[in-house]
């Protein structure tokens, strides 16, 4: 008798429906394309759900050396990844491809041409090799899935240096122009780019002086072989502590984490000095958007474990900073912008 009531109840319920014209529609899910531009990583995981599965193990590319800072953040992404089961039976190997500022990397990542299981780690360098080169692969022909963070940059000088603080420093520039140098890690790079945004807002003349790495800038900055030095704060956080060298100016719109004494060039009236190198993480070209979606809500959940932001972000004064879809691509366009009006203004362009 139960089961015919409840048979008779659903029957009146269908009809009163039809009767209405009602029709039951499934419910409208927003896209991380709809939320991108205020998601959280933790909505990015929840909107960005794809129905998609890897259908093989996963290739992380590294277009730089072992041990340098790409491959640092990546390995602690693939690290995580495993730890977390993020890409369920599938492994991922990080490999390496330095070589022409990324060119080699990215050289080979445009031959995976629609790959799913194929990421690159992506920084600003990736950007201005191209640029300065004439050659290689621009950004537009990768596929763009999520920033990850920003590395910070400083400018330091000698602690027995007559000039002490940033004003100072300008001052003396623009009594010496033409004889102060700086000096960085490579020609065309961050470092590089951070020198010519001094010159271009704060009207003076630098002799930018290419370096293999930052410990050599460092070596020549103490031993007075040049007037400053361009550094990551890891670069030149023991020298700093240990009274050596001053950091005078801190390249991002807020202080540095770990150096929180460190004044910005912004707070010291120069708001045009900025600059944050971008870690980010790209595909191959036509890479399919349900694989991109797939990456997003992977690395939405890494960007959340201690091991991220603790263990990697704050151990090395990064700043967290997660984009992904039409936020990112505008972000990445205008940083592109950036660097090209930058690298002109210094006659490193090719074109």
């Amino acid at each position: 008798m139960k089961k015919l009531v409840a048979l008779l109840l659903t029957i009146i319920m269908v009809l009163a429906m039809t009767a209405c014209g009602g029709r039951t529609e499934a419910p409208t899910v927003a896209t991380p394309t709809e939320t991108q531009a205020k998601a959280t990583p933790t909505e990015a995981a929840e909107t960005a759900a794809p129905s998609f599965e890897l259908p093989g193990d996963v290739e992380y590319v590294v277009p730089f050396s072992a041990g340098g800072g790409s491959d640092l953040y990546s390995r602690t992404a693939a690290n995580i990844m495993s730890e977390l089961n993020l890409l369920g039976k599938r492994a991922v190997t990080v490999t390496n491809k330095p070589g022409g500022g990324g060119s080699v990397g990215d050289a080979y990542t445009v031959t995976k041409k629609g790959d799913g299981t194929t990421i690159t780690a992506y920084v600003s360098a990736q950007i201005t090799s191209p640029i300065t080169t004439g050659t290689g692969i621009t950004y537009d022909q990768l596929t763009p899935i999520c920033n990850l963070a920003l590395d910070e940059y400083t400018i330091g000088i000698s602690a027995s240096a007559e000039y002490q603080t940033m004003e100072e420093f300008l001052a003396y520039a623009k009594a010496h122009p033409g004889e102060i140098t700086v000096g960085g890690s490579g020609m065309g790079t961050e470092d590089n780019l951070c020198t010519g945004l001094i010159e271009m807002y704060c009207d003076v003349d630098l002799e930018y002086i290419p370096y293999d790495s930052s410990g050599e800038v460092m070596t020549a900055v103490l031993g007075g072989h040049l007037n400053a030095g361009i550094f990551n704060p890891n670069e030149a956080i023991s020298q700093y502590q240990a009274g050596e060298v001053l950091l005078i100016g801190a390249f991002g719109p807020e202080r540095i984490s770990v150096l929180p004494e460190v004044p910005t060039f912004t707070e010291q009236g120069y708001k045009d000095v900025q600059f944050q190198q971008f870690r980010g993480v790209f595909g191959p070209p036509d890479m399919e958007p349900a694989a991109v979606d797939f990456w997003v809500n992977v690395y939405s959940q890494v960007v959340e474990h201690p091991d991220w932001t603790e263990g990697y972000l704050a151990k090395n004064g990064l700043t967290a900073n997660f984009i992904y879809g039409e936020a990112y691509q505008s972000f990445i366009d205008n940083e592109a912008a950036k660097y090209q009006s930058v690298l002109d203004s210094l006659g490193l362009s090719a074109k």
